[in-house]
């Protein structure tokens, strides 16, 4: 096999909450990780003279600080392996938007490396943590997965059958800022979700530990929050440290998906549904 095309998913947290800062500077989280209908698209070919990343995305992509560029760097010197690739990337998840884009595009690469090199895709954990927490995730064939450690340890979670609308403001997070100033005073036990019930259907809601922080700094989210709940949004949150805010929705909600495309200026709204068996991976 010389070439492969695969779809890299994006992801939401139904929940996330920050429990401490550790010695190394990383943070130890809950959080439930949910893959979307949402995909960068990626052709990955073997056999090549040089190494070539081409990206079809609105925005110019530093290559040496590109997640797929540091990946297939180590996955090549881990597994010596001589030759070079091409990677093609159609972008569609928003940069800095808080849906996992470069993860997935981290973990989907290697994922098919796996499959490429004949390598078993256990010895690529290790590759996949160094690159950053979201990134295991990616790297395994889970649709939903409750999040422990800095997000590299995974149970799986039911993925529910809902849709969502993703409202991205146009504009990004830095989620290194967003843990920069978060006000983490003390340590905290995580309030968990039951795999028997909708995570928008427990009493606490859909928990982020960013919205506040998020909604003082950008007043616009409690405009789009309420757009969302007039228009029948099961439960509402920011995706993992921003901008993304999205919304649940138990039925196909193409009537909210056009009044809400009207009332969003200067964004893009995405209207995708969970993945649970089908496409992305």
């Amino acid at each position: 096999m010389k070439s492969l095309f695969c779809l890299a998913p994006a992801k939401i947290n139904l929940t996330l909450q920050v429990l401490r800062k550790r010695e190394d500077c990383y943070h130890e989280i809950y959080s439930l990780f949910q893959k979307v209908s949402l995909f960068d698209e990626l052709e990955i070919e073997r056999e090549r003279p040089s190494f070539e990343l081409i990206f079809e995305c609105d925005e110019e992509i530093e290559l040496e600080k590109n997640l797929l560029y540091k990946a297939w760097r180590l996955f090549k010197n881990t597994f010596q392996v001589k030759e070079e690739i091409k990677i093609w990337v159609k972008k569609r998840i928003p940069l800095g938007a808080g849906l996992g884009g470069g993860s997935s595009n981290a973990g989907t690469l290697l994922k098919n490396l796996a499959k490429l090199y004949e390598i078993e895709r256990a010895k690529l954990f290790p590759i996949a943590v160094s690159l950053g927490a979201d990134v295991p995730f990616f790297l395994e064939d889970l649709f939903a997965a409750e999040a422990t450690g800095i997000g590299e340890i995974l149970k799986p979670f039911p993925s529910f059958s809902v849709y969502y609308l993703l409202l991205y403001p146009g504009f990004k997070i830095d989620t290194a800022w967003a843990y920069h100033t978060l006000n983490l005073t003390k340590e905290k036990n995580p309030i968990k979700y039951e795999a028997s019930l909708p995570p928008w259907e427990k009493k606490e809601g859909l928990l982020n530990d960013f919205k506040g922080l998020l909604y003082k700094k950008y007043p616009l989210y409690e405009d789009l929050e309420r757009a969302l709940k007039e228009v029948g949004a099961k439960g509402v949150s920011i995706s993992g440290t921003g901008s993304t805010l999205f919304g649940v929705f138990e039925k196909l909600p193409t009537n909210a998906y056009l009044r809400l495309k009207k009332f969003l200026k200067g964004g893009k709204i995405f209207l995708v549904k969970n993945l649970n068996g089908s496409g992305g991976n």
